[in-house]
């Protein structure tokens, strides 16, 4: 179903529910109404369709576990600011059409964090923010946005079919502390959201090899850098003429700034698209949803993911889905 359908379509019904406490009348000429279809039916235009698990277009498809509900990111703690925003293209197939991308991500510097996230997952997380709250005053009703009845479908740019942790994970390294933290979220299940996780590790060492050819990417140019880091083999590439030791995901500690960086198999490609100079600076948020996610450890995250990625149905009830073939669970992280 069209998301600008489902987000209508269970306002309708959330304020059904709550019929003998409120009453209510749509008025179909309301500006801000039209406004929000307008805008929800445009970005579904442009957005791939997900397969669902019960649909039978995904009849002999593998599938991914399907995408978590939206959140509602509207409350957070500012922890830094910044004034540099990178942009990568996860997994690209034509760099140069983000719809072929898997994920487009950021990485936000700060004096004392630095963040990594997706920033096409956060997007559809503020957009159903914004437009639940606009919709609870134009209806007048009042319910949560999450943990109760309701369940606002999300959907994403880019290629990607369903969840994945390399989408649903944020990353913040703590410089002052030298650690990083992974907060993971759990794909779609009532029973899932429980295992919300997240650790905390020292800031990953990757012993990087520099070497003498070079590459331009982004506009810049960049030098060759090898390394190995817990079970796979990566190259990146880096350039001094932006000297800031950082890079997607766990990646640093070269003499400027990673544009690109992959594996041998090619399973897990970073590049960057964009570098944002801001003259003003912007805020380094921490969700407040985090203070419900468990502490773990990263291998134990690790091994609850391959249970939840190996067996979905079983563990959310939805062993009538037309498809239950899914892909197995092939971590960024082999160690």
């Amino acid at each position: 179903m069209k998301t600008f359908v489902t987000f209508f379509f269970l306002m309708l019904m959330a304020m059904a529910g709550n019929a003998q406490k409120t009453k209510f009348k749509i008025d179909e000429n309301n500006k801000e109404l039209q406004l929000l279809r307008e805008q929800a039916k445009k970005r579904t235009e442009r957005q791939k369709e997900q397969l669902s698990p019960y649909s039978i277009k995904s009849k002999g498809k593998v599938l991914n576990p399907m995408l978590p509900a939206c959140r509602n990111v509207s409350k957070y703690k500012t922890i830094d600011h910044g004034t540099v925003r990178i942009l990568y293209a996860f997994n690209a197939e034509d760099i140069a059409d983000p719809q072929t991308y898997d994920d487009l991500q950021r990485l936000e510097i700060g004096k004392n964090y630095v963040k990594y996230y997706g920033y096409n997952v956060f997007q559809a997380d503020s957009i159903a923010t914004v437009e639940f709250m606009i919709s609870s005053k134009i209806y007048g009703v009042s319910f949560p946005m999450e943990g109760g009845n309701i369940f606002i479908s999300m959907q994403i740019d880019g290629k990607h079919q369903g969840w994945s942790r390399n989408l649903f994970s944020e990353f913040f390294k703590d410089l002052s502390k030298n650690e990083m933290t992974e907060y993971c979220r759990m794909p779609s299940g009532r029973m899932l959201r429980k295992y919300n996780s997240y650790y905390t590790e020292p800031v990953p060492v990757q012993d990087w090899q520099i070497e003498e050819e070079t590459q331009e990417i982004a506009g810049y140019l960049c030098q060759k850098a090898v390394c190995d880091f817990r079970g796979r083999s990566y190259t990146a590439w880096f350039t001094v003429d932006i000297p800031i030791s950082q890079g997607p995901w766990k990646f640093s500690g070269l003499p400027g700034l990673i544009l690109k960086v992959y594996d041998d198999r090619q399973e897990y490609v970073f590049e960057c698209v964009g570098i944002e100079q801001h003259s003003q600076e912007y805020p380094i948020i921490l969700l407040d949803n985090y203070k419900d996610y468990q502490k773990t450890t990263r291998l134990k995250l690790d091994k609850l993911l391959k249970s939840v990625c190996e067996n979905y149905y079983q563990l959310t009830g939805m062993t009538d889905a037309v498809s239950t073939l899914l892909y197995p669970y092939n971590p960024i992280e082999l160690k």
